[in-house]
């Protein structure tokens, strides 16, 4: 037992001076804010007796062209990995593992795909600029069993920084 916890306090030490940090949010409030009309539409057509009961319900929406802006004035010059993390609770939703948000970008931010509770890069490189600026659109997939009431989702980016 005391070697267990001896191996475990000496891989907490080393992976402290690796430069590993912790995440801390970033501030989005200088994107544009206003609530986005989805438009769902059935992800399959056809018969419904041939579709499983996931495929039945599966649902899909676009937020498309949303300005995102992203506070990095107290980053500028160091090297960073910005994520966009979803919380865990989305409101509208009964079961967090019926959606999947997925995200295409101008260019500046990687796209990617994440799920509630989980976070995904996208970005990884040096910070330059005191206002890191995209367009993102986002692509929804949802269970329509699980829809309670309309969403409201609210993502949240996170930066590390890296230390050599």
């Amino acid at each position: 037992m005391v070697s267990t916890l001896n191996r475990f306090l000496f891989l907490l030490c080393l992976l402290g001076q690796q430069g590993y940090a912790m995440a801390e949010r970033l501030d989005d409030s200088l994107s544009p804010r206003r609530q986005v009309e989805l438009d769902l539409v059935w992800q399959h057509q056809g018969n419904p007796d041939t579709l499983s009961d996931a495929e039945f319900n599966s649902l899909t929406a676009q937020a498309r062209n949303l300005d995102t802006r992203l506070d990095t004035s107290a980053y500028v010059g160091s090297e960073a990995r910005i994520f966009l993390e979803l919380p865990i609770l989305v409101r509208g939703l009964g079961n967090p593992s019926s959606l999947a948000l997925s995200w295409t970008t101008g260019g500046l931010f990687n796209a990617g795909r994440v799920t509630p509770g989980n976070r995904q890069l996208i970005y990884e490189g040096q910070i330059t600029q005191p206002v890191m600026r995209d367009t993102i659109t986002f692509t929804f997939e949802l269970d329509a069993r699980y829809l309670q009431q309309p969403l409201r989702l609210e993502p949240v980016y996170e930066i590390e920084i890296i230390t050599p």
